[in-house]
C-alpha cells in the first residue's frame, strides 16, 4: 500500500492523535506553568529632571498629558485592577513631584492625589498625598487653596494627625485670593477646637472679633451665603464661650 492512499484512508485517525497529543501537551505545560506570573512595576522609578527634559523633545505640556494618564491607568494590568495598598507610595510621591515639575498649574495630578490615591486601605501611606499636597499648595496658596483645604481634611480625618492639620490650616488662612471662601482664613480656629486646650476659648474669640471687624470696615466683601456662616459661627461660639464664663481679657494673641 503506497503512502498516498494510506494517507487517504487514515487521515482522520492522524489528525485525531495529533490534536490529542498536542492537547495532552498543552494540559502538561499549563500545570507545569500556572504558579509563573508575570512580573512587572505597577509604579516604576520616576524619571530626573534630566531624563523628563529630555524625553519631553522641547514638549514639556505633551510630556505631561502622557505621564499623567500612565499615573491614572498605573494599576490597570492584565485586565485587571491593583489594589491601593500595594502601590508604592514613595515612587508614588516622586512621580507626582516630577510631574508638577513638568506642569505645576494643572489640576489633574493633585486631584488624582486627592480623590484616588488618598483612599488607600494603608492608612499611613496617606502621608504621601498630604506632603504632596501640602508642596504643591503652598507654591501658590492664591491659587491652590483648595488642595490645602484637601490636605488638611486627610491630616485630620484619616492620619488623625490634629497638630499636622493645624499646621496646614495656618498655611491656608494666609491666602489673599478673592475666590477663597471666608472659613479658608478662620481654618486653625476650627482645628484648633477640635484639638482642644487652654486657647481654644481665645482663639473662637479673635476669629469672632475678627469677622465683626472685616464684616464692618468692607475689608472683604463677604457673600449672603458666607454671611449666615458668619451668624451661625458666632452665635454658637459665644453661647459656647458665656457657658465657660470666658473672660477675653486674659487672651494672649495667637499667632
Amino acid at each position: 500500500m503506497n503512502f498516498k492512499i494510506f494517507y487517504h484512508l487514515n487521515s482522520h485517525k492522524i489528525f485525531f492523535w495529533l490534536f490529542f497529543v498536542t492537547f495532552l501537551f498543552q494540559i502538561l505545560f499549563w500545570k507545569k506553568t500556572e504558579k509563573f506570573k508575570p512580573s512587572f512595576d505597577l509604579i516604576p522609578p520616576a524619571p530626573s529632571k534630566y531624563l523628563t527634559s529630555a524625553l519631553s523633545l522641547g514638549d514639556k505640556e505633551f510630556l505631561f498629558r502622557v505621564l499623567v494618564l500612565r499615573l491614572q491607568n498605573s494599576g490597570d494590568i492584565f485586565a485587571g485592577f491593583v489594589a491601593l495598598k500595594n502601590y508604592d507610595y514613595s515612587r508614588l510621591y516622586q512621580w507626582m513631584k516630577a510631574l508638577d515639575d513638568l506642569n505645576s498649574k494643572a489640576n489633574s495630578v493633585p486631584a488624582l492625589a486627592s480623590y484616588y490615591y488618598s483612599q488607600t486601605q494603608k492608612v499611613e501611606d496617606t502621608r504621601y498625598i498630604v506632603n504632596y499636597l501640602d508642596e504643591h499648595s503652598s507654591q501658590n496658596i492664591d491659587k491652590n487653596w483648595w488642595w490645602m483645604t484637601q490636605a488638611i481634611y486627610l491630616a485630620k480625618g484619616r492620619l488623625q494627625d490634629i497638630d499636622l492639620a493645624l499646621k496646614l490650616a495656618y498655611k491656608l488662612s494666609a491666602n489673599n485670593s478673592t475666590t477663597a471662601p471666608l472659613w479658608t482664613k478662620q481654618m486653625p480656629a476650627f482645628i484648633h477646637e477640635e484639638k482642644g486646650g487652654k486657647d481654644d476659648g481665645c482663639m473662637a474669640f479673635f476669629v469672632i472679633q475678627k469677622l465683626i471687624k472685616e464684616s464692618e470696615n468692607g475689608a472683604r466683601q463677604i457673600k449672603p451665603e458666607e454671611m449666615n456662616f458668619m451668624r451661625h459661627f458666632i452665635n454658637e461660639r459665644l453661647t459656647k464661650l458665656k457657658k465657660q464664663n470666658f473672660n477675653p481679657s486674659k487672651c494672649r494673641k495667637i499667632n
